[in-house]
Formats: structure tokens, C-alpha cells, sequence
């Protein structure tokens, strides 16, 4: 094996490996070789039984012997480049094998090592995957950071010009309910005018809803938020919003948790949406569970976030569920799947919570299964 740096070392160690001999010796043999620098190895016999741990562990890098029994190795290599079609493959070939060689170019095979097969060059082939890997993680990085960076840029100026409008809507909005209470004062309790005033109260209070948001989302989130302990404030959100509901609440939090950096008021509007959603996804009752736990990220983990502490709380429900094609959708800003003459300014809550959510440094995520519920998943960075 290659004498290589600490950073390679380490980056290896994250890589699962697939790898597919049929030959038991051979298989054993550099099962034992390559089970050394990566993080986990994963063996099969043959194509059949590859394609499956495949779908089962989606690998980072798949070695694969070429004629085996039941599938061969391209044929195996194909169906998993059309689900993944960027994971990087290693054929073993041998010289006379000429045709395979040329199937394996058309399919878009990574690298090729011609039998008998030389250990350095296995290495030398998995470790150039791997490069290759990482320069894409990268080069993916770096794109999520500009996005986080622009994004800090155009929300600070939403923020000004929401929080100016939200301050005038206020003022509007108080004049109105003050004149609207005046005038009923006036009129006979019962009368049709005064049950029209009373309808023009009531939807003046829903709109003074949609004012509280603009004004969340005018709050300057970029300022240096105090340092507390955040369970107490979500349990305590969570427990308001199920009380006098058919919704139980279990909670499993760690009675010691790092203290967050956070804004009360918007924590408090990101579970109380939540927790609304939740109710309304199980209109004959049911269970919300709160589980959180202290996760450490790096760079290779697969959510726009510094690398770091974080604390890791989910929030599930056991209602209908998600459909797919819905799920991709719901942190749209004017997306819903209720009917907006009836829940007038509810479409907004989930693309506000991941907006609270981003300002705190954190990210906000969804996950459902038809018929089993759906899970939020919040991250927030601990102080």
C-alpha cells in the first residue's frame, strides 16, 4: 500500500467500499487488504448479491470482478450507474477480455485494474476515486456557502423593509379594530350591522397574524442572540399548543444538553408552527414525539452547515403522512396543502420556520413515510 498523507488517511476512513469478487480466495484476500484504509468494506459473490448490498448501503466507491455467475459485473455496473450515476466504479479485467473492456468504457466505468490484480494499483485506483470524490464535495461546499452567504445578504435587507412594514401595519391594523369596536358600541347588540362589524373584527384578527410573521421576519436575527438552555422554551411551546387537543406528548431529551445561542420568540414560532401542523395531521388524535440529541458534523455530511456542535431535535407525528411529489414542496413560501380560504396565512409557517431556523445557523428538514407520519428534523448550533 501507498504511503499516504493524514488527510487521505482520514477522508478513506469516511468512504464505504463495495466490493464484488465471486472467487472466495481472491474475495477474502483483498477483503482483508482493503478492509485496512476505509471506513467499511462491504463483500458480495456476485453481481446478483452486489446490486443489492448496493441498494441496501448505497457505497461511496464499488470494486467490482467482471465475469461472475447469475450477473456479471457490467451488467451489475450499469443498473447501479443508473441510479447513481456519479459513483465511481472499478472494473478487474483481464488482457484477454478485450469486448468487456469495451463494454465497461460505454457504460462509464471509473478505472480499470487488469488481472492478476497488483495491490498497489487497486489502491492506487480506489485512492483516485476517492480524490475525485472529495473534489466534488468540495467544489459542492463551496457552492452552499455562497448560497448561505447571498442569502444573509438579500434576508437582511427583507428583514429592514418587513420590519418597517410590519410596524405600519400595526398601526393601521389597531385603528381599524379601535373604529370597528366604536361603531359596535353604537349599534343594538344582535343587530345585522353589528354582526357584520363583528365579522369584519374577526378577520381583522387573522390578518393581525400575518402582521406578527412580518414582524419574526423582521427581526434582526444576525445579532448576537443570548446563550441559554433551548428544551425548556420548545417543551414549554409544545405543551401550549397540545393543551385541550386529542395529541399526547412524549418527550426524549437528555436531561444535559450543551446551552444555544437563540431568539425566544422566534423558537417559540417555529415549534408553535409545528406543533400546530402536527395537530392538525392527526384530527383523531394521536402522539407527538420530541427526541433531541448532541450530533457532531463535518464536512462530509450532507446538510449545508458548518462543520461542528450541533443540537439535533426531531419532531413526529404519527398522522396520514406526505406524499412525495408534496413533501419536496412544503418550505415553498406560497405553497400549502390546505385550503387557503379556510387557513388564510397558514401557507406561510414552514417557509418562515427553516427561514428562523437558517438565521440561527441551523437547517431545518422533513422526512415522511404514507401512513407512518411525518418527522421535522431541526439543527441548531450549540454555544
Amino acid at each position: 500500500m501507498s504511503i499516504i498523507n493524514k488527510r487521505d488517511q482520514d477522508y478513506l476512513k469516511t468512504l464505504t467500499i463495495l466490493y464484488v469478487e465471486d472467487d472466495t480466495d481472491t474475495r477474502e484476500q483483498f477483503s482483508e487488504f482493503l478492509r485496512r484504509p476505509v471506513g467499511t468494506l462491504i463483500t458480495a459473490e456476485d453481481g446478483v448479491a452486489g446490486l443489492e448490498a448496493f441498494k441496501k448501503h448505497i457505497p461511496d466507491i464499488v470494486i467490482t470482478d467482471i465475469l461472475m455467475p447469475r450477473m456479471d459485473g457490467l451488467t451489475m455496473a450499469k443498473e447501479i450507474l443508473e441510479m447513481v450515476p456519479t459513483v465511481p466504479i472499478i472494473a478487474v479485467t483481464a488482457f484477454e477480455q478485450t469486448d468487456y473492456l469495451m463494454r465497461a468504457i460505454n457504460i462509464g466505468i471509473e478505472k480499470y485494474v487488469t488481472k492478476p490484480v497488483n495491490s498497489h494499483l487497486l489502491f492506487e485506483s480506489m485512492l483516485a476515486c476517492a480524490h475525485r470524490l472529495r473534489a466534488e464535495e468540495q467544489i459542492k461546499l463551496q457552492h452552499q456557502q455562497e448560497i448561505r452567504e447571498a442569502w444573509s445578504k438579500q434576508s437582511k435587507t427583507i428583514a429592514i423593509m418587513a420590519g418597517g412594514i410590519a410596524q405600519d401595519y400595526n398601526n393601521m391594523m389597531q385603528g381599524i379594530l379601535g373604529y370597528t369596536a366604536l361603531a359596535m358600541m353604537l349599534l343594538e347588540p344582535g343587530s345585522e350591522a353589528a354582526s357584520y362589524l363583528k365579522k369584519v373584527e374577526n378577520f381583522s384578527e387573522e390578518v393581525n397574524r400575518l402582521g406578527q410573521m412580518l414582524r419574526i421576519i423582521g427581526c434582526d436575527f444576525s445579532e448576537e442572540k443570548p446563550k441559554g438552555a433551548l428544551m425548556p422554551c420548545i417543551i414549554s411551546t409544545i405543551k401550549s399548543v397540545l393543551e385541550g387537543t386529542a395529541v399526547s406528548f412524549e418527550c426524549n431529551c437528555p436531561e444535559e444538553l450543551p446551552e444555544v445561542r437563540f431568539d425566544e420568540a422566534g423558537i417559540d414560532s417555529v415549534f408553535s408552527g409545528l406543533a400546530t401542523n402536527a395537530v392538525e395531521a392527526m384530527p383523531a388524535g394521536g402522539v407527538l414525539q420530541l427526541t433531541t440529541q448532541e450530533v457532531q458534523l463535518s464536512e462530509h455530511d450532507a446538510l449545508p452547515l458548518k462543520p461542528g456542535g450541533y443540537i439535533q431535535i426531531s419532531l413526529k407525528d404519527c398522522g396520514g403522512g406526505i406524499p412525495p411529489d408534496l413533501l419536496q414542496k412544503i418550505f415553498e413560501p406560497y405553497y400549502s396543502t390546505k385550503h387557503r380560504a379556510s387557513k388564510r396565512g397558514i401557507y406561510l409557517s414552514l417557509a418562515l420556520c427553516r427561514t428562523i431556523i437558517m438565521a440561527h445557523g441551523g437547517a431545518l428538514t422533513a422526512e415522511s413515510t404514507i401512513g407512518q407520519g411525518a418527522t421535522f428534523h431541526i439543527w441548531l448550533p450549540t454555544a
